[in-house]
């Protein structure tokens, strides 16, 4: 009997456990089934549901999530961000245009291609439980995603300082006023009180600006400001007459490198005396240099007689052989923060005080020529300059001959803008007239960016893989077909590569008519490359022709400063295939924004812009 009731329970246990089973089964076939129709339905498509700000790239493919983000791009870039404080405000586009393209900035960088796949690769992760739990979120609620953005934020801060230099006042320190009394070798020390300042708050705006446009917002940004404190107060500021004459019984001071000797006398040095912090909690201010002052002494007037760039050999192919055309010299610099420090600590102790000069060697020696394994040609970049006016075509020789006879050691990161080196009249370049915020300014460097257009198609066709490359901001026809430009602008954007070879790397120049070359010469070692022919879609013309009222032109003259370019995207693929059989492969996209011709138009007196009353100047469309 037992037994009997024993088994009932066992099976009535058994039919208590199986229901759930059962029913958990059921619920994982159904979940499963869905989660395959789910993948199915948004195989090549971004799963439903996600979003940049309010645009929605739920249902779409990569390429037409980038278009969508693009399109927002474009509006904002056009517009710009507004920032305003009270009755002042400025606009702030992702690019400072310029008629030559070469000189126009890019100081907003957004990169949709990363953000579409981004986009895409949400709830498709390695581990299946956590796209499970993304893919259920995802049918229930939104999921915001951001814009990968770049930006020159001291570009940026320079704008708005530029435009509400008025509004607001930094903080002043306490300061040593020096007066030298009708006694030749007399000196009165006082100090003027600090005072309170107020500046703009560069991080919150910096930041919120980001922050928008990562969401692909261009709302209007209000300034806010902050107090500055003073770090040095007159209160703090004891005994500071017998400090300063102490520092003065130093002079005439002695500052020497080997040979050479410069004199600092006495009102000399009295004139670069400040205020400065100790770290004493006792005695908090005392008596040193003016940093600012001392270091422009120093550079004006020594490290002019001592710095010397360091000279690397330059290279030529003759007759199949490697031969040095420019003898390497190794350089020197004043380290100046260094120099500064070490005659604050030995202005008492010592007289005279040796310079800190540093050595900067160069990096072939001439001796090394038959060991840097330089036998052909590994590839060759080639670009058109024709119609380029006579300044540009100088700029573009100048910039050649910089690159021209450069090394690159194997595992060696080039850059181009440290290859060029300084862009001025001292090493031999000339202006072009430039518009920037409608003002009319020379600036160098027009024409460079066929240097890095060029290079970087060299680089390509010899398989070496790119480690920092943009592409213009908009279309320009030296640089055809689109898609294959490389930008440069010192400071941001560089061109850069790795050489990945066995050997060095010798580029070298070429010019036939308005066609300049540079061959990449160096040792094969058997890789492959593969590029596409660019691709070129989404065309978009510009917007209607753009007027500023400016003054600075008489009355009903037009001058046109900014040209109109078509926007649109490219793309090639770049395959290098190694002699391992290791393949690497990337596609270079660019994206170029639909710029509208901009023009001033004279005029006696700006037209106030609705509803304020300042005399920002109007744009108008016709």
């Amino acid at each position: 009997m037992l037994e009997i009731i024993s088994g009932k329970i066992n099976k009535d246990k058994l039919r208590w456990l199986l229901a759930p089973a059962i029913i958990f089964f059921i619920l994982l076939a159904v979940i499963s089934s869905g989660l395959f129709v789910f993948d199915k339905i948004y195989q090549a498509k971004i799963y439903p549901n996600i979003f940049i700000g309010d645009l929605n790239l739920g249902g779409k493919t990569i390429d037409q999530a980038k278009e969508l983000i693009n399109i927002e791009i474009n509006k904002i870039s056009q517009a710009g961000v507004v920032f305003f404080h009270k009755d002042s405000q400025t606009i702030i586009t992702p690019v400072i245009a310029s008629a030559d393209a070469d000189l126009a900035i890019q100081i907003i960088n957004f990169n949709p291609d990363l953000t579409a796949e981004a986009a895409f690769n949400y709830g498709r992760h390695d581990n299946f439980f956590i796209n499970l739990e993304k893919k259920i979120s995802l049918l229930i609620s939104k999921k915001h995603l951001f814009v990968e953005i770049s930006t020159n934020q001291d570009q940026i801060k320079k704008i708005l300082d530029n435009n509400f230099a008025k509004t607001f006042q930094p903080a002043e320190d306490a300061a040593l006023i020096v007066k030298k009394l009708p006694d030749n070798n007399a000196y009165e020390f006082t100090v003027a009180n600090e005072k309170l300042g107020k500046t703009i708050d560069y991080e919150e705006a910096i930041g919120q600006m980001i922050n928008n446009l990562s969401q692909l917002d261009g709302q209007e940004i209000k300034l806010s400001t902050v107090t500055q404190y003073p770090k040095i107060l007159a209160e703090d500021a004891l005994n500071i007459d017998s400090k300063a004459r102490a520092i003065l019984a130093a002079a005439p001071l002695a500052l020497t490198y080997g040979e050479k000797k410069w004199i600092i006398e006495r009102d000399q040095l009295a004139d670069l005396l400040a205020l400065k912090l100790n770290d004493s909690a006792i005695d908090k201010i005392g008596v040193g240099l003016d940093k600012i002052k001392t270091a422009a002494y120093l550079k004006e007037k020594i490290a002019s007689q001592i710095d010397r760039q360091p000279l690397e050999a330059k290279f030529a192919i003759n007759n199949g052989k490697v031969s040095e055309f420019q003898n390497g010299q190794d350089g020197l610099a004043l380290n100046l923060e260094a120099t500064l420090a070490k005659i604050e600590n030995e202005i008492i102790s010592a007289n005279p005080i040796e310079l800190v000069v540093e050595a900067q060697p160069v990096l072939i020696r001439s001796g090394d020529i038959n060991t840097l394994g330089i036998k052909e040609i590994i590839g060759i970049g080639t670009s058109n300059f024709a119609g380029s006016p006579s300044n540009r075509r100088h700029n573009i020789r100048v910039g050649a001959a910089a690159v021209n006879g450069t090394l690159i050691k194997p595992g060696e990161e080039f850059s181009l803008l440290k290859t060029l080196g300084e862009v001025s009249g001292a090493t031999g370049y000339l202006t072009e007239l430039v518009i920037k915020e409608g003002k009319t300014i020379p600036e160098y460097g027009g024409g460079l960016c066929q240097i890095g257009t060029t290079v970087f198609r060299g680089a390509t066709d010899s398989g070496l893989p790119i480690t920092s490359r943009r592409n213009h901001s908009y279309r320009v026809s030296y640089y055809e077909p689109a898609g294959t430009d490389a930008t440069i602008y010192d400071p941001w954007p560089d061109f850069r590569f790795i050489n990945d070879t066995p050997s060095y790397i010798l580029i070298q120049q070429k010019f036939s008519g308005d066609i300049i070359s540079f061959e990449f010469w160096g040792t094969k070692d058997g890789r492959k490359v593969e590029k596409t022919k660019p691709t070129i879609y989404n065309i978009v013309k510009p917007a209607p022709t753009k007027i500023i009222e400016t003054t600075d032109l008489k009355p009903g003259e037009k001058k046109c400063t900014e040209h109109a370019h078509n926007g649109a995207d490219a793309y090639f693929d770049y395959k290098v295939t190694y002699s391992s059989g290791e393949a690497k492969e990337k596609r270079f996209s660019s994206h170029y924004v639909p710029w509208q011709e901009v023009c001033l138009l004279g005029v006696e007196k700006l037209t106030p812009p609705p509803d304020t009353a300042t005399t920002t100047p109007t744009a108008l469309t016709n």
